[in-house]
Parts: C-alpha cells; sequence; structure tokens
C-alpha cells in the first residue's frame, strides 16, 4: 500500500467513525469473523452503515472509499443455521495497516487538547 492510500485511508476513519470503529471491532475479534449485524449492534450504528463502510454503497458511502476497496477487510459466505450469512475479517494487509488506526486515535487526542 502505498503512502496516497494510507493518507486516504487515514482521512476517512477521521470522517467516518462507523469506518474506524467497524475496523477496530474485526481486528479485536479477530481471528474470528464477523457479520455485518453483529459489527452493527457492537459498535452502536445501522447495519446499513457498516455494509457501506465495509463494501460501499450507492449512497453515503462510495465504494472507493470503502474498506474492501483498499484491501484491508474481506468477505465470504457462511452458513448458519440452513441460513447463508455474509462474514467479514480482516485482510493480512489489514492487520499490518492497524497503525492507521493509532495515528487516527493520537491526531483526534491531540485535537481535543487545542
Amino acid at each position: 500500500m502505498d503512502e496516497t492510500d494510507r493518507i486516504k485511508i487515514r482521512r476517512i476513519f477521521q470522517r467516518r467513525w462507523v469506518s474506524r470503529d467497524a475496523f477496530s471491532y474485526l481486528h479485536n475479534v479477530s481471528p474470528r469473523k464477523a457479520s455485518a449485524v453483529e459489527i452493527a449492534g457492537s459498535i452502536g450504528a445501522s447495519r446499513t452503515s457498516v455494509l457501506g463502510a465495509l463494501r460501499g454503497v450507492s449512497t453515503g458511502y462510495r465504494e472507493e472509499e470503502s474498506l474492501a476497496h483498499f484491501g484491508l477487510v474481506m468477505h465470504e459466505k457462511q452458513v448458519v443455521n440452513g441460513r447463508p450469512v455474509i462474514v467479514y475479517s480482516l485482510t493480512p494487509l489489514g492487520f499490518e495497516e492497524k497503525g492507521l488506526m493509532e495515528n487516527v486515535d493520537a491526531d483526534q487526542k491531540r485535537a481535543s487538547i487545542k
């Protein structure tokens, strides 16, 4: 991942708390995978907002600003109680880029002190 993409991701995390918190949640539950409903319930967001942050949707969260677009999360279908469910997890790149979250957290703390 190049520095331009890292800057874009940091800006997304600063502007969109759902993206930041969904990424953080997936990191915390890893290696387990989580559904959008589980993530939404855990971070206090709507399922639609979580899906937008993870994969992008036509309104609000553009695909080119999604975590999947940058290769930070992946999804797969699993069968749970006889029903297909899409679950999400961090990619190896997502684990490597965990420092992006720490940089955003530090920036926000500095901004709140001023």
